[in-house]
Protein backbone atom coordinates (compact mmCIF):
# COMPACT_ATOMS: atom_id res chain seq x y z
CA UNK A 1 0.00 0.00 0.00
CA UNK A 2 0.95 3.55 -0.63
CA UNK A 3 -0.37 6.75 -0.52
CA UNK A 4 0.75 10.41 -1.98
CA UNK A 5 -0.80 14.02 -2.07
CA UNK A 6 -0.49 15.17 -5.20
CA UNK A 7 -2.27 17.76 -7.95
CA UNK A 8 -3.37 16.07 -10.39
CA UNK A 9 -3.90 18.71 -13.65
CA UNK A 10 -5.15 16.56 -16.37
CA UNK A 11 -6.88 13.66 -14.61
CA UNK A 12 -6.82 10.45 -15.36
CA UNK A 13 -3.41 10.54 -17.87
CA UNK A 14 -1.57 11.75 -14.58
CA UNK A 15 -2.67 9.10 -12.54
CA UNK A 16 -1.89 6.24 -15.00
CA UNK A 17 2.10 7.11 -14.58
CA UNK A 18 1.18 4.84 -11.35
CA UNK A 19 0.40 1.96 -13.92
CA UNK A 20 4.21 0.55 -13.83
CA UNK A 21 3.80 0.37 -10.13
CA UNK A 22 3.26 -3.52 -9.62
CA UNK A 23 6.69 -3.85 -12.03
CA UNK A 24 8.57 -5.61 -9.16
CA UNK A 25 5.73 -8.06 -8.86
CA UNK A 26 6.17 -9.73 -12.46
CA UNK A 27 8.40 -12.25 -11.46
CA UNK A 28 7.00 -15.39 -12.79
CA UNK A 29 8.27 -18.13 -14.56
CA UNK A 30 11.51 -16.99 -15.12
CA UNK A 31 10.80 -13.68 -16.56
CA UNK A 32 12.73 -11.53 -14.72
CA UNK A 33 13.08 -7.40 -14.11
CA UNK A 34 14.66 -6.85 -17.43
CA UNK A 35 11.76 -8.14 -19.69
CA UNK A 36 10.09 -4.56 -18.71
CA UNK A 37 12.91 -2.59 -19.75
CA UNK A 38 12.58 -0.95 -22.92
CA UNK A 39 15.06 -3.16 -25.12
CA UNK A 40 13.25 -6.27 -23.97
CA UNK A 41 11.81 -7.82 -27.06
CA UNK A 42 8.30 -7.36 -26.10
CA UNK A 43 8.91 -4.21 -25.30
CA UNK A 44 10.32 -3.46 -28.83
CA UNK A 45 7.29 -5.50 -30.48
CA UNK A 46 5.06 -2.96 -28.07
CA UNK A 47 6.74 -0.03 -29.64
CA UNK A 48 6.96 -1.58 -33.27
CA UNK A 49 3.15 -2.19 -33.75
CA UNK A 50 0.99 -0.64 -31.05
CA UNK A 51 2.48 2.40 -29.68
CA UNK A 52 0.82 5.68 -30.99
CA UNK A 53 3.09 8.49 -30.17
CA UNK A 54 6.85 9.01 -29.92
CA UNK A 55 7.86 6.54 -33.05
CA UNK A 56 8.27 7.05 -36.81
CA UNK A 57 8.16 4.34 -39.38
CA UNK A 58 11.86 3.88 -39.48
CA UNK A 59 11.84 3.48 -35.68
CA UNK A 60 9.18 0.79 -36.18
CA UNK A 61 10.92 -1.03 -38.59
CA UNK A 62 14.37 -0.76 -36.33
CA UNK A 63 12.64 -1.84 -33.60
CA UNK A 64 11.24 -5.10 -35.48
CA UNK A 65 14.55 -5.95 -36.43
CA UNK A 66 15.89 -5.74 -32.97
CA UNK A 67 13.15 -7.67 -31.24
CA UNK A 68 13.55 -11.03 -33.40
CA UNK A 69 17.30 -10.75 -33.19
CA UNK A 70 16.80 -10.86 -29.31
CA UNK A 71 17.70 -14.40 -28.32
CA UNK A 72 15.46 -14.09 -25.00
CA UNK A 73 12.64 -14.41 -27.70
CA UNK A 74 13.25 -17.84 -28.68
CA UNK A 75 13.61 -18.67 -24.86
CA UNK A 76 10.57 -17.32 -23.38
CA UNK A 77 8.58 -18.93 -26.68
CA UNK A 78 10.25 -22.45 -26.02
CA UNK A 79 9.04 -21.76 -22.19
CA UNK A 80 5.82 -20.37 -22.74
CA UNK A 81 4.79 -23.47 -25.31
CA UNK A 82 6.58 -25.97 -22.50
CA UNK A 83 4.39 -24.58 -19.99
CA UNK A 84 0.94 -25.67 -22.09
CA UNK A 85 2.65 -28.81 -22.76
CA UNK A 86 2.73 -29.65 -19.38
CA UNK A 87 -0.26 -28.02 -17.84
CA UNK A 88 -2.65 -27.63 -20.50
CA UNK A 89 -4.07 -24.50 -22.21
CA UNK A 90 -6.69 -24.11 -19.65
CA UNK A 91 -4.40 -24.00 -16.38
CA UNK A 92 -1.17 -22.81 -18.71
CA UNK A 93 -2.19 -20.33 -20.13
CA UNK A 94 -2.10 -17.75 -18.13
CA UNK A 95 1.70 -18.38 -17.39
CA UNK A 96 1.93 -18.59 -21.16
CA UNK A 97 0.58 -14.75 -21.58
CA UNK A 98 2.71 -13.44 -18.63
CA UNK A 99 5.91 -15.33 -20.65
CA UNK A 100 4.94 -13.60 -23.90
CA UNK A 101 3.06 -10.36 -22.66
CA UNK A 102 3.88 -9.34 -19.72
CA UNK A 103 2.45 -6.41 -17.28
CA UNK A 104 3.16 -3.01 -18.56
CA UNK A 105 3.22 -3.84 -22.05
CA UNK A 106 0.57 -2.60 -24.73
CA UNK A 107 0.22 -6.11 -26.00
CA UNK A 108 -0.91 -7.39 -22.33
CA UNK A 109 -3.15 -4.33 -21.98
CA UNK A 110 -5.32 -4.73 -25.02
CA UNK A 111 -5.64 -8.94 -24.38
CA UNK A 112 -7.17 -8.14 -20.93
CA UNK A 113 -9.46 -5.50 -22.51
CA UNK A 114 -10.02 -8.33 -25.53
CA UNK A 115 -10.79 -10.67 -22.32
CA UNK A 116 -13.58 -8.30 -20.62
CA UNK A 117 -15.05 -7.57 -24.31
CA UNK A 118 -15.96 -11.36 -24.53
CA UNK A 119 -18.35 -11.00 -22.23
CA UNK A 120 -20.13 -7.42 -22.54
CA UNK A 121 -20.60 -7.88 -26.22
CA UNK A 122 -22.89 -11.04 -25.17
CA UNK A 123 -24.42 -8.99 -22.49
CA UNK A 124 -24.91 -5.89 -25.34
CA UNK A 125 -26.36 -8.21 -27.34
CA UNK A 126 -29.08 -10.03 -25.65
CA UNK A 127 -29.63 -6.36 -24.81
CA UNK A 128 -30.46 -4.90 -27.67
CA UNK A 129 -32.74 -8.28 -28.55
CA UNK A 130 -34.77 -7.87 -25.14
CA UNK A 131 -35.92 -4.32 -26.85
CA UNK A 132 -36.29 -5.83 -29.92
CA UNK A 133 -34.25 -7.45 -33.33
CA UNK A 134 -30.90 -6.62 -33.46
CA UNK A 135 -31.56 -4.67 -36.43
CA UNK A 136 -34.45 -2.71 -35.61
CA UNK A 137 -32.59 -2.27 -32.47
CA UNK A 138 -29.42 -0.13 -34.16
CA UNK A 139 -31.76 1.31 -36.33
CA UNK A 140 -33.88 2.83 -32.96
CA UNK A 141 -30.12 4.01 -31.93
CA UNK A 142 -29.16 5.82 -34.53
CA UNK A 143 -32.56 7.19 -34.96
CA UNK A 144 -32.57 8.21 -31.27
CA UNK A 145 -29.03 9.81 -31.95
CA UNK A 146 -29.71 11.61 -35.30
CA UNK A 147 -32.58 13.61 -33.60
CA UNK A 148 -30.58 14.63 -30.27
CA UNK A 149 -27.73 16.27 -32.92
CA UNK A 150 -28.41 19.64 -33.63
CA UNK A 151 -26.34 22.82 -34.36
CA UNK A 152 -26.50 26.38 -33.39
CA UNK A 153 -28.17 28.65 -35.24
CA UNK A 154 -24.98 29.13 -37.40
CA UNK A 155 -25.23 25.56 -38.56
CA UNK A 156 -22.18 23.35 -39.57
CA UNK A 157 -20.56 26.37 -41.16
CA UNK A 158 -19.14 27.67 -37.51
CA UNK A 159 -18.46 24.03 -36.60
CA UNK A 160 -16.33 23.98 -39.72
CA UNK A 161 -14.88 27.24 -39.61
CA UNK A 162 -13.87 26.41 -35.86
CA UNK A 163 -11.98 23.58 -37.28
CA UNK A 164 -10.28 25.17 -39.66
CA UNK A 165 -8.85 28.28 -37.29
CA UNK A 166 -7.51 25.24 -34.97
CA UNK A 167 -5.77 23.48 -37.84
CA UNK A 168 -4.08 26.86 -38.46
CA UNK A 169 -3.45 27.85 -35.07
CA UNK A 170 -1.72 24.18 -33.72
CA UNK A 171 -2.27 21.86 -36.64
CA UNK A 172 -0.60 19.25 -34.19
CA UNK A 173 -2.70 19.33 -31.55
CA UNK A 174 -5.55 18.68 -33.82
CA UNK A 175 -3.65 15.56 -35.51
CA UNK A 176 -3.18 14.76 -31.86
CA UNK A 177 -6.39 14.92 -30.79
CA UNK A 178 -7.62 12.84 -34.28
CA UNK A 179 -5.36 9.83 -33.21
CA UNK A 180 -7.50 9.40 -29.68
CA UNK A 181 -9.30 6.59 -31.04
CA UNK A 182 -6.22 4.64 -30.81
CA UNK A 183 -5.55 5.58 -27.38
CA UNK A 184 -6.14 4.30 -23.85
CA UNK A 185 -5.60 7.79 -22.79
CA UNK A 186 -7.00 10.48 -24.67
CA UNK A 187 -4.59 13.62 -25.44
CA UNK A 188 -4.92 17.32 -25.44
CA UNK A 189 -8.49 17.25 -23.76
CA UNK A 190 -9.06 18.82 -20.40
CA UNK A 191 -10.21 17.13 -17.74
CA UNK A 192 -11.17 17.63 -13.99
CA UNK A 193 -8.22 18.51 -11.26
CA UNK A 194 -7.60 16.33 -8.31
CA UNK A 195 -5.78 15.47 -5.83
CA UNK A 196 -4.26 11.52 -5.30
CA UNK A 197 -5.28 11.08 -1.51
CA UNK A 198 -3.95 7.34 -2.07
CA UNK A 199 -3.42 4.24 -3.75
CA UNK A 200 -3.90 1.05 -2.79
CA UNK A 201 -2.56 -2.71 -3.85
CA UNK A 202 -5.26 -5.59 -3.57
CA UNK A 203 -4.89 -6.18 0.57
CA UNK A 204 -5.62 -9.92 -0.18
CA UNK A 205 -3.37 -11.87 2.15
CA UNK A 206 -0.17 -13.11 1.31
CA UNK A 207 -0.35 -17.13 0.43
CA UNK A 208 2.00 -19.24 1.74
CA UNK A 209 4.13 -21.46 -0.70
CA UNK A 210 2.07 -24.18 0.32
CA UNK A 211 -1.13 -22.71 -0.71
CA UNK A 212 -0.38 -21.15 -3.80
CA UNK A 213 0.56 -24.82 -4.83
CA UNK A 214 -2.69 -26.57 -3.55
CA UNK A 215 -4.50 -23.53 -5.62
CA UNK A 216 -2.40 -23.87 -8.81
CA UNK A 217 -3.56 -27.71 -8.86
CA UNK A 218 -6.86 -27.13 -8.30
CA UNK A 219 -7.75 -23.79 -9.81
CA UNK A 220 -6.94 -22.32 -12.45
CA UNK A 221 -4.88 -18.97 -12.12
CA UNK A 222 -6.15 -15.84 -14.04
CA UNK A 223 -3.92 -13.69 -16.17
CA UNK A 224 -5.29 -10.35 -15.40
CA UNK A 225 -3.81 -7.51 -13.95
CA UNK A 226 -5.63 -6.18 -10.55
CA UNK A 227 -5.95 -2.54 -11.02
CA UNK A 228 -4.90 -0.16 -8.21
CA UNK A 229 -7.65 1.16 -5.77
CA UNK A 230 -7.30 5.47 -5.80
CA UNK A 231 -8.59 7.62 -3.50
CA UNK A 232 -8.98 11.37 -4.98
CA UNK A 233 -10.06 14.41 -3.63
CA UNK A 234 -11.83 16.01 -6.89
CA UNK A 235 -11.91 19.79 -7.03
CA UNK A 236 -15.47 21.56 -7.32
CA UNK A 237 -16.55 22.00 -11.24
CA UNK A 238 -18.99 23.65 -12.79
CA UNK A 239 -20.47 21.03 -15.22
CA UNK A 240 -23.35 20.37 -18.00
CA UNK A 241 -25.47 17.62 -17.89
CA UNK A 242 -28.70 15.55 -19.23
CA UNK A 243 -30.95 13.54 -17.59
CA UNK A 244 -30.43 9.13 -18.09
CA UNK A 245 -33.94 7.88 -18.19
CA UNK A 246 -34.06 4.46 -16.99
CA UNK A 247 -35.23 1.72 -19.57
CA UNK A 248 -37.17 -1.65 -18.43
CA UNK A 249 -36.92 -4.37 -20.55
CA UNK A 250 -38.02 -8.19 -20.17
CA UNK A 251 -35.41 -9.23 -18.08
CA UNK A 252 -33.77 -6.22 -16.74
CA UNK A 253 -35.27 -3.29 -14.59
CA UNK A 254 -34.15 0.40 -14.54
CA UNK A 255 -31.04 -0.24 -17.21
CA UNK A 256 -29.39 2.78 -17.50
CA UNK A 257 -25.94 1.69 -19.57
CA UNK A 258 -28.07 1.12 -23.10
CA UNK A 259 -26.36 2.49 -26.12
CA UNK A 260 -29.48 4.09 -27.02
CA UNK A 261 -29.40 6.11 -23.35
CA UNK A 262 -26.07 6.86 -23.43
CA UNK A 263 -25.72 7.58 -27.35
CA UNK A 264 -28.80 9.95 -27.08
CA UNK A 265 -27.89 11.80 -23.63
CA UNK A 266 -23.95 12.30 -24.97
CA UNK A 267 -25.19 13.54 -28.45
CA UNK A 268 -26.94 16.67 -26.58
CA UNK A 269 -24.15 17.36 -24.33
CA UNK A 270 -21.64 17.19 -27.82
CA UNK A 271 -24.59 19.39 -29.39
CA UNK A 272 -24.25 21.59 -26.88
CA UNK A 273 -20.53 22.50 -26.29
CA UNK A 274 -19.01 21.37 -29.87
CA UNK A 275 -21.75 22.26 -32.40
CA UNK A 276 -23.06 25.48 -30.57
CA UNK A 277 -26.36 24.57 -30.31
CA UNK A 278 -26.71 27.47 -27.06
CA UNK A 279 -27.95 30.57 -27.09
CA UNK A 280 -24.81 32.36 -28.08
CA UNK A 281 -24.15 29.07 -31.17
CA UNK A 282 -20.78 29.25 -29.25
CA UNK A 283 -18.14 26.40 -30.29
CA UNK A 284 -16.54 25.24 -27.04
CA UNK A 285 -14.23 22.07 -26.58
CA UNK A 286 -15.18 18.89 -24.98
CA UNK A 287 -14.02 17.43 -21.73
CA UNK A 288 -13.03 14.40 -20.32
CA UNK A 289 -14.37 12.01 -18.77
CA UNK A 290 -18.24 12.15 -18.93
CA UNK A 291 -19.40 10.84 -15.81
CA UNK A 292 -22.65 8.85 -15.06
CA UNK A 293 -24.41 9.12 -11.79
CA UNK A 294 -26.13 6.11 -10.40
CA UNK A 295 -29.36 8.25 -9.23
CA UNK A 296 -29.97 11.93 -8.39
CA UNK A 297 -32.19 12.79 -5.72
CA UNK A 298 -35.50 12.61 -7.85
CA UNK A 299 -34.14 8.74 -8.31
CA UNK A 300 -33.08 9.19 -11.71
CA UNK A 301 -29.28 9.13 -13.36
CA UNK A 302 -27.78 11.69 -15.17
CA UNK A 303 -24.72 12.37 -17.78
CA UNK A 304 -22.62 15.53 -16.93
CA UNK A 305 -18.73 16.77 -18.03
CA UNK A 306 -16.62 19.18 -17.12
CA UNK A 307 -17.26 22.83 -18.80
CA UNK A 308 -14.39 23.97 -20.39
CA UNK A 309 -12.42 26.24 -18.19
CA UNK A 310 -12.03 29.23 -20.41
CA UNK A 311 -16.08 28.89 -20.43
CA UNK A 312 -17.46 27.68 -17.33
CA UNK A 313 -17.51 31.60 -15.30
CA UNK A 314 -19.93 32.62 -18.02
CA UNK A 315 -21.16 29.72 -20.47
CA UNK A 316 -23.94 30.48 -23.23
CA UNK A 317 -27.30 29.17 -21.72
CA UNK A 318 -28.55 26.07 -23.11
CA UNK A 319 -31.36 25.81 -25.59
CA UNK A 320 -34.88 25.02 -23.95
CA UNK A 321 -35.19 22.48 -26.01
CA UNK A 322 -32.13 20.24 -25.60
CA UNK A 323 -32.59 19.50 -22.10
CA UNK A 324 -29.28 20.11 -20.96
CA UNK A 325 -28.83 21.99 -17.79
CA UNK A 326 -25.80 23.16 -15.80
CA UNK A 327 -24.94 21.40 -12.36
CA UNK A 328 -22.35 22.72 -9.90
CA UNK A 329 -20.24 19.18 -8.81
CA UNK A 330 -18.65 19.79 -5.28
CA UNK A 331 -15.79 19.22 -4.02
CA UNK A 332 -15.51 15.37 -3.45
CA UNK A 333 -13.48 12.20 -1.90
CA UNK A 334 -14.01 9.48 -4.31
CA UNK A 335 -12.76 5.86 -4.12
CA UNK A 336 -12.02 4.73 -8.17
CA UNK A 337 -11.12 1.69 -10.45
CA UNK A 338 -10.09 1.07 -13.51
CA UNK A 339 -11.58 -1.15 -15.98
CA UNK A 340 -11.35 -1.98 -19.82
CA UNK A 341 -14.20 -1.97 -22.41
CA UNK A 342 -17.47 -1.00 -22.87
CA UNK A 343 -20.18 -0.23 -19.63
CA UNK A 344 -23.43 -2.57 -20.15
CA UNK A 345 -25.53 -2.66 -16.64
CA UNK A 346 -24.50 -6.16 -15.59
CA UNK A 347 -20.28 -5.07 -16.20
CA UNK A 348 -21.27 -2.17 -13.51
CA UNK A 349 -23.04 -4.29 -10.83
CA UNK A 350 -20.09 -6.55 -11.37
CA UNK A 351 -17.39 -3.64 -11.23
CA UNK A 352 -19.43 -1.90 -8.28
CA UNK A 353 -18.83 -5.45 -6.05
CA UNK A 354 -15.22 -5.71 -6.72
CA UNK A 355 -14.92 -1.67 -5.61
CA UNK A 356 -16.80 -2.92 -2.80
CA UNK A 357 -14.73 -5.59 -2.00
CA UNK A 358 -10.96 -3.76 -2.73
CA UNK A 359 -12.06 -0.93 -0.51
CA UNK A 360 -13.34 -3.39 2.39
CA UNK A 361 -9.52 -5.45 1.77
CA UNK A 362 -7.59 -2.13 1.96
CA UNK A 363 -8.51 -2.09 5.91
CA UNK A 364 -8.31 1.06 7.75
CA UNK A 365 -7.38 3.42 5.50
CA UNK A 366 -8.97 6.22 7.24
CA UNK A 367 -11.67 6.91 4.98
CA UNK A 368 -15.17 5.15 4.15
CA UNK A 369 -17.67 4.61 2.18
CA UNK A 370 -20.09 7.64 2.30
CA UNK A 371 -23.83 6.77 3.13
CA UNK A 372 -26.21 9.01 0.79
CA UNK A 373 -29.54 9.94 3.21
CA UNK A 374 -32.04 9.50 0.73
CA UNK A 375 -34.85 12.15 0.32
CA UNK A 376 -38.26 10.51 2.03
CA UNK A 377 -40.25 11.58 -0.98
CA UNK A 378 -38.11 9.60 -3.07
CA UNK A 379 -38.67 6.31 -0.88
CA UNK A 380 -35.30 5.34 -1.22
CA UNK A 381 -33.36 3.56 1.10
CA UNK A 382 -30.07 4.70 2.43
CA UNK A 383 -27.51 4.18 -0.43
CA UNK A 384 -24.11 4.82 -1.54
CA UNK A 385 -23.52 7.04 -4.46
CA UNK A 386 -21.72 5.50 -7.31
CA UNK A 387 -20.01 7.32 -10.41
CA UNK A 388 -19.09 5.88 -13.93
CA UNK A 389 -16.54 7.67 -15.29
CA UNK A 390 -15.42 6.90 -19.14
CA UNK A 391 -12.69 8.94 -21.32
CA UNK A 392 -12.87 8.34 -24.40
CA UNK A 393 -14.70 9.31 -27.37
CA UNK A 394 -17.48 7.35 -29.26
CA UNK A 395 -15.26 5.80 -32.33
CA UNK A 396 -12.46 4.70 -30.28
CA UNK A 397 -11.28 0.72 -30.77
CA UNK A 398 -13.05 -0.95 -27.90
CA UNK A 399 -10.21 -2.61 -26.84
CA UNK A 400 -8.61 0.81 -25.79
CA UNK A 401 -11.34 1.99 -24.12
CA UNK A 402 -11.14 2.43 -20.39
CA UNK A 403 -13.50 3.93 -17.63
CA UNK A 404 -13.39 4.01 -13.80
CA UNK A 405 -16.29 2.86 -11.11
CA UNK A 406 -16.64 5.41 -8.10
CA UNK A 407 -17.97 5.72 -4.99
CA UNK A 408 -18.07 9.01 -2.59
CA UNK A 409 -15.96 8.33 0.66
CA UNK A 410 -15.64 10.24 3.69
CA UNK A 411 -13.39 10.07 7.02
CA UNK A 412 -13.69 7.37 9.36
CA UNK A 413 -13.44 9.77 12.21
CA UNK A 414 -16.50 9.35 14.87
CA UNK A 415 -18.27 12.20 15.59
CA UNK A 416 -19.97 12.97 18.90
CA UNK A 417 -23.43 14.53 19.14
CA UNK A 418 -21.81 17.57 21.27
CA UNK A 419 -25.33 17.89 23.22
CA UNK A 420 -24.85 14.48 25.29
CA UNK A 421 -21.39 15.46 25.85
CA UNK A 422 -20.82 15.73 29.56
CA UNK A 423 -17.44 16.83 30.71
CA UNK A 424 -15.25 15.10 33.30
CA UNK A 425 -15.92 18.45 36.10
CA UNK A 426 -19.52 18.28 35.69
CA UNK A 427 -19.85 14.99 36.41
CA UNK A 428 -17.79 15.48 39.64
CA UNK A 429 -20.03 18.23 40.58
CA UNK A 430 -23.28 15.95 40.11
CA UNK A 431 -21.84 13.55 42.44
CA UNK A 432 -21.05 15.78 45.00
CA UNK A 433 -24.40 17.25 44.91
CA UNK A 434 -26.19 14.13 44.62
CA UNK A 435 -23.95 13.30 48.01
CA UNK A 436 -24.58 16.27 49.81
CA UNK A 437 -28.50 15.94 48.87
CA UNK A 438 -28.28 12.06 50.64
CA UNK A 439 -26.88 13.81 54.10
CA UNK A 440 -29.36 16.34 54.03
CA UNK A 441 -32.19 13.89 53.88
Amino acid sequence: MTSASMKVGSGRSTSLGAFSFNLGLLLIAGVDALSLRGNSWQKRVDRALLQVDGVSPQGRFRSLQRAFKDPELKKDVTKAIDVVREKGFGKGHPEFIKLLWPEGTQARRDLEAINALSKQLTERSSQLQETSSSVQGLVDIIQSTKESLRFGEDGARAVVSSLFEQIQADPNRVQSLAENFLRNDPLEVESPSYKLVGKYMDGAETMSKEEEEEEEDTEKKSFLTIPLLELRQYDAFRSVAVPLQATASSSFTNEIYTLKNMGSALTKIFSYLELGDNSKSTVMSMTTPFFISDATADGNSKMFVKLPSDKDENPPEPNESSKVAFDDFSETVMATLAFAGICTDKEIERQKEKLIERIAKSGDIGWRIKVQEADEAVERENERKFFVLQYNAPGTLAWRRINEIAVVMEKTTIETDVDEVVPETDLDLEQDNSEVTRERD
